[in-house]
């Protein structure tokens, strides 16, 4: 064994330790330069880097660092409902709020909110928030988590401390492979650029978004895909009813690491952080079709559904009980039987779009900006859509659905059938008994 002299081991050990800092050093440059996920913004160069494809598959981290830059008066906060159909651009928010930030993502939890509205209020002192609320968070199953979720990337208050700990999360993400391959993917999608759906102030956008040639919308078209989404609802409705031994991963979709708050504690959380900093918080349940409302019977979730406003509406009037000097936060239900959540499919085979939805659980920004106009009083909105819920008017309010769910399912009878097909057909392939 050759031993090499002390002065030379100490040498190439420098040497060695120098080159790895260089090449450290050159990652993090070409990782900020090319900025893959949107973090800085230093140069957006067409040709070059304008055009960042990676920020599609990272859209929590993408919006971590936007609220950063943009540093919001009003976010919205909801899952991939709130982020296609609501506008910041809306000119009926106030402006004292502005600007106005959306901040939804899809499959948002209410943990996942919770986390970003304290991420948002240590940027800076927020004005108000939009909590746009799908049903399902309306329950005590435990509260949960995404998979590409990191807590490390938000702020959980403007202390030194949370500032330091964000300043290491930044350097793991530019010291990372994964970014680096972004980056190299992101300068090799430039040319040509598809158009952008992921808009400057956080909202997708439907009308590219879906448009897209390689998307199931133009794919199987507007009805075809509306059917799709229709079977998808069925299996989230089901799955977790499926016998282990008949399950073929024994897992569940989507994914979640669940927590032991519930989903509605942390609705409460939300509500007493806005309270206890002055945040102007308004609540809405999202207009999704009548389609799923009717899954969700079918599948025998509605007695959830109604007990999970009922918690939430207590949950406000508990809130306004403790502070009667101040004034209570609003929540408006959208998810009722109206002239727009009942809108007619097209026919079968057809390509014709809808008007208000691109499919069952996704309306459109025409629907959202009635959802804004009834909110802030502005515009035009029709009389059946949209309910301020509180401890006089839920119990009515669900009584009046009931009864228009009836109707529905009267003047509706094929759209009814397809669905109880659907469920029929799952539960038998996947051997579930009722």
């Amino acid at each position: 064994m050759i031993s090499l002299p002390a002065p030379q081991v100490k040498t190439y050990t420098q040497l060695v330790f120098l080159t790895a800092l260089l090449v450290i050093a050159c990652t993090i440059a070409f990782n900020v330069v090319v900025d893959p996920y949107g973090m800085y913004h230093l140069r957006d160069a067409s040709g070059f880097n304008q055009h960042k494809s990676a920020i599609y598959h990272r859209v929590r981290l993408s919006k971590a660092y936007d609220v950063r830059r943009i540093k919001p008066g009003t976010i919205i906060l909801g899952t991939s409902r709130t982020h296609l159909g609501i506008r910041p651009s809306h000119p009926a928010w106030p402006e004292n709020g502005l600007p106005v930030y959306n901040l939804a993502f899809d499959g948002a939890t209410t943990k996942e909110m919770y986390y970003y509205l304290r991420h948002a209020q240590a940027v800076k002192p927020l004005k108000r928030v939009l909590l746009g609320l799908d049903t399902y968070h309306l329950t005590d199953a435990p509260g949960a988590t995404r998979p590409d979720f990191d807590a490390h990337y938000l702020l959980q208050d403007n202390s030194w401390w949370s500032q330091i700990k964000l300043v290491l999360a930044d350097l793991k993400i530019l010291v990372s492979y994964d970014a680096f391959k972004d980056s190299i993917a992101t300068i090799q999608s430039q040319n040509p650029a598809q158009p952008e759906w992921f808009a400057k102030d956080g909202q997708r956008l439907g009308k590219i978004f879906f448009r897209q040639p390689w998307e199931n919308y133009q794919i199987l078209g507007p009805r075809g895909y509306f059917d799709e989404i229709d079977k998808q609802e069925v299996r989230y409705k089901l799955e977790w009813r499926i016998p282990l031994s008949k399950s073929p991963s024994g897992k569940l979709s989507p994914e979640i690491q669940p927590d032991q708050i519930t989903s509605l504690a942390y609705i409460k959380d939300i509500i007493e952080f806005c309270r206890a900093h002055n945040i102007g918080l308004t609540l809405y349940i999202t207009p999704s079709h009548a389609h799923q409302l009717e899954i969700a019977a079918a599948t025998g979730e509605w007695p959830i559904i109604e007990n999970g406003k009922r918690a939430l509406v207590q949950l406000l009037a508990a809130d306004a009980s403790k502070h009667q000097a101040k004034q209570a936060f609003p929540l408006y239900d959208f998810s009722q039987y109206s002239t727009v959540t009942s809108e007619a499919l097209p026919q079968l085979g057809s390509r014709d779009e809808m008007h208000y939805y691109w499919e069952s659980s996704h309306f459109k920004e025409n629907v959202g900006d009635m959802v804004l106009n009834r909110i802030f009083n502005a515009g035009e909105v029709p009389e059946d859509f949209g309910v301020l819920l509180d401890s006089e008017t839920v119990e009515k309010t669900l009584r009046n659905t009931r009864l228009q769910q009836k109707n529905y399912q009267i003047s509706h009878p094929d759209d009814i059938a397809r669905i109880q097909h659907e469920i029929t057909e799952y539960k038998k392939i996947h051997q579930i008994q009722d």
